[in-house]
C-alpha cells in the first residue's frame, strides 16, 4: 500500500529541498483529461512528468505541486481502508480526514520526510469497475496554496460509462453474477466488480446472492458484516438491484446457522427470536440497497418429507416478516420454492400453504429424472403460466433458471441458447406478471467448487454416491452463460441480443 504514496513523492522532496517559485493557483486553461470512462480537468500548463509507479498513468507537475491519476483494481473503499491501515503502521504518514460516499471517497493524508512534510489531496472514484486514485501533492507550508486547484480538479472528475439500459417495475433481467476464476481462487474482489460490471451492460438490472445466517451471525447478537457489506457497496456500485435469500432452508436440509440454535424447532422462542432480530438488523443495514429479502431457499425440497414442520416455518416467517417490515417497511420479504421440483414430487401443497410473502420466489429448471437435459426448451411458456397461476395476488420472481451445457448431462451449448431464445420470448408475453427472472449464472464456477458445493446439500452422512452423486455435481456446475475462464459460449450472445430487443 505504500506505492500509493511514495512513488512520486521522492521527486517532490528533492524539488522542494532547492526551492521553488511561489505557487500561483490562478488556472488560465484547463484541458480535460480521459481515458475510458474517466474524465478529469487539469491545469493546461503544468508538464507531464513521469512515474516509476506502474499504477499511475498520467502525472503533471508545475515544480511546486503535482497531480497523478492511478487505477486500483478494488473499489474506492477498500483502497481507503487499505491506506489507513497503512497509516497506522507507518509513523510518517497520517490520514488527517475520510469523507464522501461509497463511489467517491475524499481522503486528506500528510506524510513527513526528515524535515519536510507534504500534503496530499486524494479522491478515490469508481469508474470502469475500479477505483481511479486522483491526487494533489504539495508541502505543508503551500497547501493552502493549492486547495482550490485540488478541489476543483477533484469536482470536475466523472465517470461516463456505457449508456445503462431503462429500469423496468416489471419483467426485470436478473443474473446470478459469477466471476470467472483468476489464478485458481474461487472468489476475486476484482474480478467480480468487472463482472458484475458486463452483467449490467448485458441488460441485467437484478443481481441475485446467497447467505447463509449462521456465516453472518457466530455469536448471540454478534454480526460479522465484512462479506455482506462488500456485497451490497459492489452491486450498489453498478447500479444494480439486489436480490438476498438467507437459505434458513437449502434445499433439501437446513442451512448454517448458528451453532448454539442446531436443532431448535423453528417456532421455538428462542429461534424465532434469533431469527427476527437477525433479520432486522440485515434489513436495516442495507436499506435502500436492498430490493428483495427471502427467507430460504427452495423450502419445499426440505418440506416435501417433513410437512409436520411446515406449522413452525410458518411462524417463524410471519414473525420475521414482521420484524422486517419495522425496520424497513418498504422491503419485500418471501420464500423461495424449486417448483419444477414441487410438480414432479408431489409438493404443490407446500408452496400453497408458504406462500405468503409480498413475493413468492421460485427456481425453474427443464430437466429429465438423473439432471438429464433432453426437454423442449418451448416447454418454459406453459411452466411460467403455472407457476403465475399458483401464485394467485402474490407477485412472481424468477431467482434461478438455466440450461446446463455438460455433455454427461446430455446438455449443449446449442441448448442453452434455444433456451435463452425461449426463456425471451415466454417472459415478453408475461412481462407484467413477473418481477424478474434470474440466470443462473453468469460464469461456471470451477469444477473443485462444485466438488465440494454438493455436499452442502445432505446431512453428514447420508451423501449419497456413484453415479447420482456424479450426476449432482455435474448439473450445478455448467450453467453459466461463459466458462469458468471467461471464455463466452454460445448462449452469451444469444442473451446480449435478446436483451437488446428485449428493451427495444
Amino acid at each position: 500500500m505504500k506505492r500509493i504514496l511514495l512513488a512520486a513523492l521522492a521527486l517532490l522532496f528533492a524539488t522542494l529541498a532547492c526551492g521553488q517559485p511561489a505557487p500561483d493557483e490562478r488556472v488560465a486553461e484547463w484541458e480535460r483529461f480521459t481515458t475510458s470512462g474517466l474524465n478529469v480537468d487539469l491545469p493546461a500548463a503544468w508538464e507531464e512528468d513521469s512515474s516509476s509507479d506502474e499504477q499511475v498513468i498520467y502525472t503533471i507537475s508545475n515544480g511546486n505541486a503535482s497531480l497523478w491519476i492511478k487505477t486500483w483494481e478494488l473499489i474506492p473503499s477498500i483502497v481507503s481502508k487499505s491506506v489507513g491501515e497503512w497509516a497506522e503502521k507507518n509513523e510518517q504518514a497520517t490520514v488527517l480526514s475520510t469523507s464522501g460516499d461509497p463511489g467517491r471517497v475524499h481522503l486528506e493524508l500528510a506524510m513527513a520526510e526528515n524535515f519536510n512534510t507534504l500534503r496530499l489531496s486524494t479522491l478515490l472514484i469508481y469508474c470502469d469497475a475500479k477505483a481511479y486514485e486522483i491526487t494533489g501533492v504539495t508541502s505543508e507550508k503551500d497547501f493552502s496554496e493549492y486547495t482550490t486547484l485540488f478541489k476543483q480538479v477533484h469536482q470536475s472528475a466523472n465517470c461516463l460509462s456505457a449508456e445503462p439500459y431503462p429500469k423496468l417495475d416489471s419483467g426485470a433481467l436478473g443474473m446470478i453474477v459469477l466471476p470467472p476464476t483468476i489464478d485458481g481462487d474461487s472468489f476475486n474482489p476484482t474480478a467480480y466488480q468487472e463482472a458484475l460490471a458486463l452483467a449490467r451492460e448485458s441488460g441485467v438490472q437484478v443481481s441475485h446472492y446467497y447467505f447463509h445466517w449462521g456465516d453472518i451471525e457466530k455469536e448471540s447478537g454478534i454480526y460479522d458484516w465484512t462479506v455482506p457489506d462488500y456485497i451490497v457497496e459492489a452491486n450498489a456500485l453498478e447500479d444494480l438491484e439486489l436480490s438476498i435469500v438467507i437459505s434458513v432452508i437449502h434445499t433439501t436440509v437446513r442451512g448454517r446457522i448458528p451453532t448454539d440454535l442446531v436443532g431448535l424447532a423453528f417456532d421455538n422462542l428462542i429461534f424465532v427470536q434469533r431469527l427476527s432480530g437477525f433479520f432486522s438488523a440485515f434489513a436495516e443495514r442495507y436499506e435502500g440497497r436492498l430490493h428483495y429479502l427471502s427467507v430460504g431457499n427452495e423450502v419445499n425440497n426440505y418440506f416435501v418429507s417433513r410437512r409436520d414442520e411446515i406449522p413452525a416455518y410458518i411462524t417463524a416467517f410471519d414473525e420475521t416478516r414482521d420484524a422486517i417490515h419495522e425496520v424497513n417497511p418498504d422491503l419485500p420479504v418471501g420464500i423461495i420454492f424449486a417448483y419444477h421440483d414441487a410438480e414432479t414430487l408431489d409438493a404443490i401443497d407446500v408452496v400453497q400453504q408458504l406462500n405468503r410473502g409480498d413475493y413468492i420466489a421460485y427456481t425453474m429448471y427443464l430437466y429429465n429424472e438423473g439432471f438429464h437435459f433432453r426437454r423442449d426448451p418451448a416447454e418454459i411458456g406453459d411452466y411460467l403460466d403455472r407457476m403465475i397461476a399458483l401464485a394467485g395476488d402474490t407477485l412472481v420472481v424468477i431467482t434461478e433458471t438455466g440450461w446446463s451445457t455438460a455433455t454427461l448431462l446430455e446438455g449443449s451449448e446449442e441448448g442453452q441458447a434455444e433456451y435463452n431464445r425461449q426463456l425471451f420470448a415466454a417472459l415478453d408475453e408475461r412481462r407484467d406478471k413477473i418481477g424478474f427472472v434470474s440466470w443462473f449464472a453468469l460464469h461456471d464456477p470451477k469444477p473443485e467448487s462444485c466438488a465440494e458445493d454438493i455436499y452442502s446439500f445432505f446431512e453428514p452422512g447420508t451423501e449419497p454416491e456413484g453415479e447420482f452423486m456424479e450426476a449432482f455435481e455435474t448439473f450445478i456446475c455448467y450453467f453459466g452463460l461463459r466458462q469458468s475462464d471467461g471464455t463466452p459460449k454460445a448462449a452469451w450472445n444469444v442473451w446480449v441480443e435478446e436483451a437488446e430487443a428485449y428493451y427495444k
